[in-house]
């Protein structure tokens, strides 16, 4: 005779947030033996959000200079973020960093300044403005990009329907290889759950750079983005 304990446990997280964890237990009594299994099922779609980050980076002879600079750049920058439609919720800042920055000649250390940057991190809601968005943000005085990671707002229903596939394939396994044992049936003594949305990152070269090329907008593809949930099980085999 052998005692488990049943578990669910749920971890659900994405290239940018991790959600909070739940679990719950109850003593179970296993008789016959056991089948230990662990299943991971995918399902896809489109997404329907791109985050990236955005600021502006400053080189100036003091300190007080790259500040000023930095700050008077980025007010610029932000103000365009909310004309582009970008709801404050949706606008964090995420570094905000002073540094000396040197050049190295001959072996030699060379001051060449101080070094200020102020990046955040923007959530877009409609991806039919990505590319003309970036566009935008470059040609007013964006230095930086990094991104955009495709997602989807609420996986909810994803997560749902990779839990369903990998509970049905873990329990079609789970008889299989009880049949083949000599045993009729199986039921589930022990399951813990881990489901996680695999965001699609693209690295974004700055729309400034297409400037005089005649490029009229960042060709951006989003494709689609995977939400995955693997089931770790114990069975036990009864006859």
């Amino acid at each position: 005779m052998r005692k488990f304990l049943l578990a669910a446990a749920l971890i659900s997280a994405s290239t940018i947030s991790t959600g909070a964890a739940m679990a719950s237990e109850v003593q179970v009594t296993s008789v016959g033996p056991v089948i230990d299994l662990t299943v991971t099922e995918t399902v896809k779609a489109t997404p329907d959000i791109a985050k990236f980050s955005t600021g502006v980076q400053n080189l100036a002879p003091t300190a007080n200079q790259a500040i000023q600079q930095n700050n008077v750049q980025m007010t610029a920058v932000i103000a365009k973020l909310k004309k582009l439609g970008i709801a404050d919720k949706d606008i964090q800042t995420t570094q905000i960093n002073l540094s000396q920055s040197f050049d190295y000649v001959d072996g030699q250390q060379r001051f060449k300044g101080f070094q200020a940057s102020n990046m955040v991190m923007v959530t877009l809601r409609d991806l039919k403005k990505l590319g003309a968005f970036l566009d935008a943000l470059a040609s007013d005085g964006a230095t930086n990009f990094d991104g955009p990671n495709f997602s989807v707002d609420d996986d909810s229903k994803l997560v749902a329907a990779a839990r369903d596939k990998a509970w049905a394939t873990g329990m079609a396994r789970a008889m299989l290889y009880g049949k083949k044992s000599g045993y009729s049936n199986v039921q589930v003594i022990r399951v813990i759950e881990e489901a996680e949305s695999f965001a699609r990152p693209v690295q974004f070269e700055m729309a400034a750079n297409a400037v005089g090329r005649s490029v009229k907008q960042t060709p951006i593809a989003p494709g689609e983005v995977s939400t995955g949930v693997s089931l770790s099980f114990t069975f036990e085999m009864v006859k």
